[in-house]
């Protein structure tokens, strides 16, 4: 919300701050839940820096998502996707021949890991190629707002396949979340005014001399002057 208010210009009611604290609140419920639950995170070596790396990751995807907006409103959707196919093949490589290739090498591959890869492949394709739509309808703010269920979404299908414990703050916390995406959406932001340059009162006394003469001396024609501008006459 703070990068679209200074980039985009984007003016916000008091009603939406409301919403996006009720979505906050359905996120510390979802927390919460998870802590009842007892749902294993595991315990990295150096938290710190990981949480410094969560919150910078999440600053980079802000940016990039006003960014995006900005783009996919202003200027083209088209030529947004395909620059984003284009880098993001090329960076997304690098960085998987750098930092993964040990793990990407210990893959067993069969028939049942293939598809798996292929499933999230087209699920990240569909989502890059979607979002741009969504994000031009709406806006990033919105779109943020309702990717918070997406780890409720995950958990749902973690119950089936991983054997999650289930708590009923998990429900809690999806209908909290809805309740603030929804009452967000509910009313449209507004954009901030340009402020208008201030134009002249008057062109001063040369321009009206020289609408009498190309008028031809023409007195009908020398009187449609701009308000403030003065007639001067000389006589020869």
């Amino acid at each position: 919300m703070a990068l679209s208010w200074f980039l985009l210009g984007a003016r916000y009611k008091l009603i939406h701050f409301l919403a996006v604290a009720i979505c906050l609140l359905g996120v510390g419920t979802m927390v919460g839940a998870d802590i009842l639950a007892g749902r294993p995170e595991g315990e990295g070596s150096d938290v710190v820096i990981g949480d410094v790396l969560v919150l910078l990751a999440a600053s980079l995807y802000a940016i990039s998502n006003v960014s995006e907006e900005y783009i996919v409103k202003n200027l083209s959707r088209v030529e947004f996707l395909g620059m984003v196919g284009l880098f993001g093949t090329i960076i997304s490589g690098l960085q998987l021949a750098i930092v993964e290739h040990k793990e990407i090498m210990r893959i067993q591959w069969s028939w049942k890991v293939a598809p798996l890869f292929i499933g999230f492949a087209l699920c990240m394709f569909g989502l890059y190629s979607f979002m741009p739509v969504v994000i031009k309808v709406t806006s990033a703010t919105s779109v943020n707002l309702g990717i918070l269920t997406s780890d409720l979404y995950s958990l749902f299908l973690g119950l089936f396949l991983f054997k999650y414990k289930f708590s009923g703050l998990y429900i809690v916390s999806f209908v909290v979340i809805m309740v603030g995406f929804t009452l967000y959406c509910s009313t449209p932001t507004r954009r901030a005014e340009p402020t208008a340059l201030p134009q002249p009162g008057g062109s001063g006394r040369d321009n009206a001399a020289l609408k009498l003469e190309e008028g031809g001396g023409d007195p009908a024609a020398a009187a449609q002057l701009a308000p403030g501008e003065a007639l001067v006459v000389s006589a020869h």
